[in-house]
């Protein structure tokens, strides 16, 4: 195939998928949504579980809950927690909207 052909070829591609893609129904994309939304916060949430981890493991060590090595920990600890508040919420924006 010579490359003319083949870029033709990709647009036909393209446009078939956009053309398909807006043939979808809402519930559809929805989902799609709903489901990277989710996708998110397992992300978050398995980061959030590693440095609780770390900070148990930090005021095991240090036998204190307070301090420059646990501040850090704390700070990004309140960061994923502010993001998986985000998520959450708009997770249930998507559920009463549908």
């Amino acid at each position: 195939m010579d490359k003319e052909k083949l870029a033709q070829y990709g647009d036909l591609i393209s446009k078939k998928f956009k053309d398909m893609w807006d043939e979808l129904s809402d519930d559809v994309k929805w989902a799609k949504d709903v489901t990277e939304i989710r996708l998110q916060m397992e992300f978050l949430e398995a980061k959030q579980d590693r440095l609780f981890k770390e900070y148990g493991k930090m005021v095991f060590l240090t036998g204190e809950c307070e301090g420059p090595r646990v501040d850090n920990l704390l700070k990004e600890i309140q960061v994923l927690e502010n993001e998986l508040q985000k998520k959450y919420l708009q997770l249930q924006k998507l559920k009463a909207n549908s």
